[in-house]
C-alpha cells in the first residue's frame, strides 16, 4: 500500500506521540499505544508480555531516573488486509549510551492503530 496513506500517517503520528509520552515520563500515556496482550523484546534481550506488566516497568523506570529515548521510524508498510502494519526504524537514548534498531507490529482496532509487538536490538 502507498506510504502516504492516512493509516501510515496515523502510525507515524502515534509513534511521535509515544515518543513525546516517554519524554514527559508519562507511563500511562506510553501504555495507551499498546494492545492489552502486547509482546516486547527489549534491546538487552528481556521479554515482556502484557500492557499491565509493561506499564509497571515504565512507571518504575520513570520514577527512579527517567531515561530519555526515542524510536525513529524509517518505514511503515501496511498489509493488504488494512489491519496490520510493520514499522522499522532506529532507537537511541539521549541519557545513556544505548542505540539500535527496532521493528513493530501494529494492529488497527476500530479506527485506532495499536502496537501488538515490538523487537528492539541493541548495538552497544
Amino acid at each position: 500500500m502507498e506510504q502516504t496513506s492516512k493509516d501510515v500517517l496515523d502510525i507515524f503520528a502515534a509513534r511521535a506521540a509515544s515518543n513525546a509520552a516517554i519524554a514527559a515520563a508519562d507511563a500511562k500515556a506510553v501504555a495507551a499505544f499498546w494492545m492489552d496482550d502486547v509482546h516486547v523484546q527489549s534491546g538487552e534481550g528481556g521479554q515482556y508480555k502484557g500492557k499491565k506488566e509493561l506499564e509497571q516497568i515504565f512507571f518504575s523506570m520513570f520514577k527512579k531516573d527517567p531515561p530519555l529515548f526515542a524510536r525513529n521510524p524509517e518505514e511503515v508498510i501496511l498489509g493488504e488486509s488494512g489491519i496490520l502494519a510493520w514499522e522499522k526504524g532506529n532507537w537511541s537514548y539521549q541519557t545513556a549510551p544505548f542505540r539500535g534498531f527496532y521493528a513493530a507490529m501494529w494492529r488497527k482496532i476500530g479506527n485506532r492503530w495499536l502496537i501488538q509487538s515490538e523487537l528492539f536490538v541493541s548495538l552497544d
